[in-house]
């Protein structure tokens, strides 16, 4: 019998704020837009329709009061990359999963390659780096147009180490370390003898809020887990100029990060439904409504010190969606524009995040591993968010998510 060999894609996304920095008498830079064509456009939003269509399929496995985080885009680019090498229905699966299905190749490579170029460009208070990287090991031949293609248009980066090393390990956890600063220190624990390639994505990003929450009015407050329990938390405080909505299942927050250009949505839901309920019912045509009914209003916000990691497999929400064939299941996968040996197939998906939030402002990361192997309305003057809430970090022109997920308990950090 043939012995297996693993492909391995891996994502690493990370987003830190930073404290405040002095005041400068030059002219202030607000920097720039991320200005999309119309069909860009389009893609951004299919993007988040990604999005929604992954959360819910989460939420399918209740969370006990456990956090959730995760990271849209850094899976969206992982598979990016991977549809690259693939073909006939098990291509078809893929973009059919990641809502990939109205755009050519050409229009998904481009489209990623803008964002890759141009989303670090747009404010110069923030530092914003995305860098991806090929590993592969050196008895494996890749077809030089998938590498081409990657490296073309996700700017990554491509080498060939022999796997057996103990340092070819090493090597790859640095340049994760490198390119998360610190962040994300390794994310193979071991390279299995089977496994044939490694395709990564970082991304850093460094901003302070755009108000500062008053570190002096930071206090103990009640946090309600619920309608019978509740705990005691750490409370930030500040006097902040927020986008808001208010409807009848939930009021919407937005709190700006540095120039504007990027943002935390926050929406704490109303009424007596679950949390794990109210996010699931959540779809991109809800969340594009409150988005564009946002109101800038003036208010004091008071909300939780929070930090926490989360750690998922994502091939069962994968499969569900319609990428059976991708994992071997229902037929064979095609992977033939990796290799044109064929018979690869995906092996597992893992997504890793972490996020902290404080005075200064929001730190996260998010880990994706994409596994293949050859086998045989009023305005408020005052908030207090103290229930459960679900957030998003996103670009605020076009709308497009970097990372979502729901806080049921401020001081749980898993």
């Amino acid at each position: 019998m043939k012995k297996n060999h693993i492909l391995l894609l891996a994502i690493a996304a990370l987003m830190i704020t930073a404290t405040s920095c002095k005041k400068d008498s030059k002219p202030i830079d607000q920097g720039k837009d991320l200005i999309l064509t119309a069909r860009e456009q389009q893609k951004a939003e299919a993007d988040n329709a990604f999005t929604f269509k992954l959360f819910k399929e989460t939420l399918l496995k209740p969370l006990a009061g456990k956090n959730l985080m995760l990271s849209p885009l850094s899976v969206s680019i992982a598979l990016g990359m991977t549809s690259n090498g693939s073909s006939g229905s098990t291509l078809e699966a893929i973009k059919n999963t990641m809502e990939f299905k109205d755009f050519t190749e050409a229009e998904i490579n481009s489209y990623y390659h803008k964002i890759t170029t141009e989303l670090p460009q747009l404010d110069p208070k923030a530092t914003l780096e995305i860098a991806n990287s090929i590993w592969y090991e050196k008895t494996f031949t890749p077809l030089p147009g998938f590498l081409k293609v990657n490296a073309d248009n996700y700017n990554a980066e491509v080498e060939g180490l022999d796997f057996k090393s103990p340092t070819a390990k090493d090597k790859i956890n640095s340049w994760v370390n490198n390119s998360t600063q610190g962040k994300i220190p390794s994310i193979i624990d071991e390279i299995g003898s089977d496994m044939v390639m490694y395709l990564i994505n970082a991304v850093y990003f460094k901003s302070d809020w755009k108000y500062k929450f008053d570190k002096n009015k930071t206090a103990k407050a009640d946090f309600n887990l619920d309608a019978n329990n509740k705990i005691q938390t750490d409370f930030m405080v500040a006097q902040a100029s927020v986008n808001y909505l208010s409807s009848q299942e939930a009021n919407v927050y937005e709190l700006p990060y540095g120039n504007e250009k990027y943002s935390m949505v926050i929406v704490l839901p109303n009424g007596n439904t679950t949390i794990n309920e109210f996010a699931g019912s959540i779809t991109s045509a809800k969340w594009k409504g409150w988005m564009a009914g946002l109101k800038k209003t003036g208010m004091e916000i008071k909300m939780p010190k929070f930090k926490f990691s989360y750690d998922i497999k994502l091939n069962d929400q994968l499969e569900h969606l319609g990428m059976e064939v991708a994992f071997g299941k229902n037929g064979f996968a095609d992977f033939t524009r990796i290799n044109p040996d064929g018979h690869l197939e995906i092996d597992e998906v893992r997504h890793k995040t972490f996020i902290e939030v404080n005075e200064s402002g929001t730190e996260a990361a998010a880990v994706t591993s994409v596994g293949i192997e050859l086998t045989s309305v009023q305005q408020p003057s005052a908030v207090l968010i103290n229930r459960p809430f679900v957030y998003a970090i996103r670009e605020m022109k076009t709308g497009l998510i970097l990372f979502t997920g729901i806080l049921n308990n401020p001081l749980l950090d898993k």
